[in-house]
């Protein structure tokens, strides 16, 4: 636990980062930084503040700063509701440490934040008229896409293959399984959460783990021992909600975790007792209770319907009632007719 408020010396900044717009968004900011700043020793506000955020910076990272702002909504939301016992950095298993822990219900919950870089994804996405992707892992899926692209060539059109990041979210469960204790341990469970774009990627993101070879089904194209620590993923559109904040007018409380749109996805290969993930889940909104309920209408088949479920709820079920958990307009843009897959 850090130093309580009164123990440290009130920090000056001048807030120069351009990923941080004036008004609504800074203010909600810093309440984030005050409730957090309750659980952290001076220079780890510091390092917050300077490192993390890069406040006084310029010309910073912006996937840096996205990370950070993510990674900082998930911690004070479990500092805010969780104060007397919540652990910022808590070296679970040291030498490393986890973003934050708190406890509920008699259970410990250890907490790891990762949020993908997405410049690649982007500038395809921007410099793309059609662009093709896919839910899970197909094995003919690189014939099918070259196919593709020379029926489109022959109409004088270009076909760009959408990124796929399935390898980063393989890599965000390796690193967070060497950081949590081991699954044997069934005093504490461990959550980890990933920060999401829209809702079109948030679909993608979910069949990285549950789509064709997908890392939480019984053919993963990974080893899944690697990962057999992590007892739960978030997918979370955290990311969209801190990317370009002046262009997303339609959404509000960017740093009130409770405002996103999330998801939780089991490890089938969890040993943890159920108990402990229905604890965790009522320590934050999510919707895939919504999301099963909803019904697509129409004669595509039900595995097709699945895998739109997400997109097809967000936009005819929370924007056609104006509840803006994701900005519209970009969404919409996307939709127009550049997707092709």
């Amino acid at each position: 636990m850090g130093s309580p408020p009164s123990a440290r010396k009130q920090l000056q900044v001048t807030v120069c980062n351009p990923f941080i717009p004036p008004a609504e968004y800074r203010q909600e900011m810093v309440l984030a930084l005050e409730c957090i700043g309750k659980h952290l020793s001076q220079r780890e506000f510091k390092a917050l503040v300077f490192k993390k955020l890069r406040l006084e910076d310029p010309a910073p990272t912006e996937y840096q700063y996205l990370q950070s702002a993510v990674e900082l909504t998930v911690c004070a939301h479990y500092a805010l509701n969780f104060p007397s016992d919540f652990v910022y950095e808590d070296k679970v298993v040291p030498p490393r440490d986890v973003d934050c822990s708190f406890r509920s219900e008699g259970c410990k919950f250890n907490v790891e934040v990762k949020c993908a870089d997405y410049t690649t994804k982007h500038e395809i996405d921007s410099d793309s008229e059609f662009i093709i992707g896919a839910i899970g892992r197909l094995s003919d899926y690189n014939d099918a896409v070259a196919q593709l692209q020379e029926t489109f060539a022959s109409g004088g059109n270009t076909l760009a293959k959408g990124l796929h990041m399935d390898n980063k979210l393989k890599h965000y469960l390796y690193d967070a399984h060497e950081k949590f204790p081991g699954g044997a341990d069934l005093s504490q469970y461990n959550v980890l959460v990933v920060g999401c774009d829209d809702p079109w990627d948030m679909q993608q993101w979910e069949g990285y783990l549950t789509g064709p070879q997908g890392l939480f089904t019984d053919d993963s194209f990974a080893d899944a021992s690697r990962y057999s620590n992590v007892d739960l993923v978030v997918l979370t559109n955290l990311y969209h909600r801190h990317k370009s904040v002046a262009e997303k007018d339609k959404l509000t409380g960017h740093w009130t975790f409770a405002n996103a749109f999330s998801l939780l996805y089991e490890n089938p290969r969890s040993k943890k007792p159920r108990s402990m993930l229905y604890a965790f889940s009522r320590t934050l909104r999510f919707y895939n209770n919504e999301v099963i309920e909803h019904k697509m209408e129409g004669d595509a088949p039900d595995f097709l319907k699945e895998r739109l479920a997400i997109s097809h709820y967000v936009g005819h079920v929370l924007w056609s009632s104006g509840q803006y958990s994701f900005q519209p307009k970009s969404w919409k843009s996307r939709q127009g007719g550049n997707e092709a897959g």
